[in-house]
């Protein structure tokens, strides 16, 4: 008796979204070391949750790694960039910095007016 075939669309419920993510993730991560170790195959695999956290294999350490790491850096820069347009984690901004970020915030400010005004009008 085999498995039961799957539709594949969004799943609505978030914790069996989530669970299922996870079991899939851990299945993707399998396959992809054994691809690697039965065909002599270099590979990378680099997934991002819903929750923007990073998971990742690869299977010739001394190149990937360094991408992955770089990638990480990447993506906690972004991250943090995200959290100070936010209005978080400011105390570690200098005067510089924060003005720079007044000013993005003021010209992304402009846009959405911008953008409400074009609705409002059509």
């Amino acid at each position: 008796m085999g498995r039961g075939k799957v539709e594949v669309k969004r799943i609505e419920n978030p914790t069996s979204r989530q669970v299922t993510f996870s079991k899939r993730r851990n299945g993707l991560l399998k396959k992809a070391f054994e691809l690697s170790l039965l065909c002599d195959a270099e590979l990378a695999l680099i997934i991002f949750s819903s929750s923007g956290k990073l998971y990742q294999y690869a299977s010739h350490e001394l190149f990937w790694r360094t991408e992955i790491e770089e990638m990480k850096r990447s993506t906690e820069t972004l991250e943090g960039n995200l959290r100070n347009l936010a209005g978080e984690d400011l105390s570690n901004l200098g005067m510089k910095e924060l003005k720079q970020l007044e000013r993005q915030l003021k010209i992304g400010v402009e846009r959405v007016r911008c953008k409400k005004v074009y609705y409002y009008i059509f």
